[in-house]
């Protein structure tokens, strides 16, 4: 290992402890779901800003070694982060969402929908009607929209183009500073470009508020699992992201 290899690990495992102290007490961290057994059907925000979401249609949180997950199962389970999410949401300028996620193995992963996150003010959005802000696997790409899923309505559109992987834990990061939004596969960067929105322009809270449910009538929902799933209302830095994506190889091997 070189030099710089040696620096960008050891910058990787400081932000990383930096995090995991403050996790806590992190102003910045607005809303965190580690998916541990609670009670049945909710799952807790771990930041006690009272951001408690409700598995839908089969969802479950589990073990898998030692990790808590969140398995979205086959018939067509989601979160449902509840309306009061939108407030959260709309309040974004500068920001980061982040989590872990494994998509399954039998997914449509090149099909309509696919999303892992999605907030929108209309439970199901058109061409030109609905404004949302969202990430679907089918091209690893987060979109925001000023009204419906059109090209050219969806002003932001970060991508790789390209499915993500079925069958292994990732972790997948989107950050926008500025106009600059960036979006990390891994802890490296997968792709960049302008951000000319922020969520806070959306201009009301979006009332549907979704891990894994599409806001398009007849898209797929999302086949997967999720560990660690974080909002920020800040633009972590690269080794930030670095060092919440320390946890892959762990959870890789938990699976065998």
């Amino acid at each position: 290992m070189n030099t710089r290899n040696i620096f960008l690990s050891l910058s990787a495992v400081f932000a990383a402890l930096t995090l995991a102290s403050c996790a806590g007490s992190d102003p910045s961290l607005v809303v965190h779901y580690v998916f541990e057994s609670g009670e049945a059907g909710v799952v807790a925000d771990a930041t006690g800003n009272g951001h408690d979401a409700t598995l839908r249609q089969g969802a479950v949180v589990k073990k898998i070694g030692r990790y808590d997950v969140m398995d979205l199962g086959a018939d067509n389970g989601f979160l449902d982060m509840g309306a009061a999410m939108g407030e959260v949401i709309v309040a974004l300028e500068e920001y980061s969402i982040a989590t872990y996620l494994r998509v399954d193995t039998a997914a449509r992963v090149r099909a309509y929908g696919n999303f892992v996150y999605a907030f929108s003010t209309q439970e199901f959005c058109t061409g030109t009607e609905g404004v949302f802000v969202a990430y679907r696997v089918n091209q690893q790409r987060h979109e925001q929209s000023i009204g419906g899923g059109l090209p050219e309505r969806e002003l932001v559109g970060i991508m790789a183009d390209r499915p993500a992987e079925r069958g292994v834990w990732m972790h997948v990061a989107y950050s926008q500073g500025g106009q600059t939004g960036t979006l990390y596969l891994d802890g490296e960067v997968l792709a960049t470009g302008p951000a000319i929105l922020q969520p806070k322009d959306i201009g009301q809270p979006t009332r549907f508020n979704w891990l894994g449910k599409p806001h398009f009538a007849n898209d797929v929902y999302l086949k997967a699992m999720y560990h660690d799933f974080r909002i920020y209302n800040r633009a972590l830095s690269q080794d930030e992201i670095r060092g919440l994506a320390r946890d892959l190889d762990g959870l890789n091997a938990a699976m065998n």
